[in-house]
Parts: C-alpha cells; sequence; structure tokens
C-alpha cells in the first residue's frame, strides 16, 4: 500500500488479519510483521494505532471478548423463542468457535499479554 493512502477501519482490518494468521500460523507465529502483511500495509500503521504489539493483543483479545459477550446478551434477550436445542447449538457453537479457541491459545502463550490484559481488566471483573 502506498504511503500516505489512508486506510478505512484499519483496527478491524489489523483484526481480521490478526485472526487469519493466529488461525493459520498459530500464537508462535502472530507478529507484527505477520499481521501488517496479512493487513497488506506498513508495519508503521500499528504502531501508529497501538502503543505495542501486546497493547494491539490485548485490543484484540477485548475486542473479541466483547463480541462473545454481545452474542450472550442476545442469547438472554431471545430466551424462550425458538427451541432449546437451536439456542443451545448456536451458542455452543459460537462459543467454542475456531477464533475463540485460538484467542484463548494465545492468551495461554504470552506472558506479556496477560499481563496487559490484567492491567486492562483485572481478574476480579466479569469475563
Amino acid at each position: 500500500m502506498p504511503t500516505g493512502v489512508a486506510i478505512r477501519d484499519v483496527r478491524q482490518r489489523l483484526f481480521a488479519a490478526a485472526e487469519r494468521v493466529l488461525l493459520r500460523d498459530g500464537p508462535s507465529g502472530l507478529t507484527s510483521r505477520a499481521v501488517t502483511t496479512e493487513a497488506g500495509c506498513a508495519k508503521g500503521v500499528l504502531h501508529r494505532h497501538f502503543a505495542d504489539f501486546d497493547a494491539f493483543l490485548a485490543e484484540l483479545v477485548l475486542d473479541r471478548i466483547a463480541r462473545v459477550e454481545d452474542r450472550a446478551a442476545f442469547l438472554r434477550a431471545t430466551a424462550g423463542t425458538g427451541t432449546v436445542v437451536d439456542n443451545l447449538t448456536g451458542a455452543l457453537t459460537e462459543l467454542f468457535g475456531s477464533v475463540v479457541v485460538a484467542v484463548v491459545g494465545l492468551v495461554i502463550s504470552r506472558d506479556g499479554l496477560r499481563a496487559r490484559l490484567r492491567e486492562v481488566r483485572p481478574p476480579a471483573s466479569r469475563w
């Protein structure tokens, strides 16, 4: 991508690229260079929007947690509709989807990420 060209939704673009790298290469393959290459942008783009790579990863994890929480809220709001089997199937499929499982592996594998997550969301808070 040429220098000086604005990137729309840069955070989500980087997050989506990180997910693809994580699913393809695992936690050890998830580097800032791999993410920016996958996103088709310069490495500096990531560092322009995040303090460092652990900050980027923490924001990625928090964003994915928010998605799971949104889904849980939706499921609670639809209680009593549809069938129990369909509702549980949808919830479990999403909860144990490949991205969520990969993100859990990422958190487990990186001490710096766990430390950053504890700073922004202490263990006593609701996950």
